[in-house]
């Protein structure tokens, strides 16, 4: 390797780190940032054909086919809201607002 080509290299290496780390903060802005938008989005109907294909419901306590009882949006990975907020985020519905109490069968335990 020659000495011109080592130092393209490493320009090359040390442009991509600071183009990713000029573009995390961005990211994190966008998925955060639909959160606090979370009441300004479209409550997601039961009857749409996303919600439908996941058995998505409102109120988990009207669904039997459950394997945890406390399988909530409020506790699910997928959740972007708070816990606190009747609606929001998630990352199975883009661009809709889901119950706190609803569930739906791409449910995961968040991480305590």
């Amino acid at each position: 390797m020659t000495d011109n080509s080592f130092r393209n290299d490493r320009r090359r290496l040390l442009r991509g780190a600071l183009m990713g780390a000029a573009a995390a903060p961005i990211g994190y802005m966008g998925v955060r940032g639909s959160n606090a938008l979370a009441q300004d989005m479209p409550k997601l109907a039961e009857d749409d054909p996303q919600a439908i294909a996941l058995n998505y419901v409102h109120d988990a306590t009207e669904k039997d086919d459950m394997r945890e009882s406390d399988a909530v949006c409020a506790n699910c990975r997928l959740y972007l809201g708070s816990r606190d907020d009747e609606w929001g985020g998630c990352t199975a519905f883009p661009g809709k607002a889901v119950n706190t109490n609803g569930w739906c069968s791409a449910w995961v335990r968040a991480s305590s």
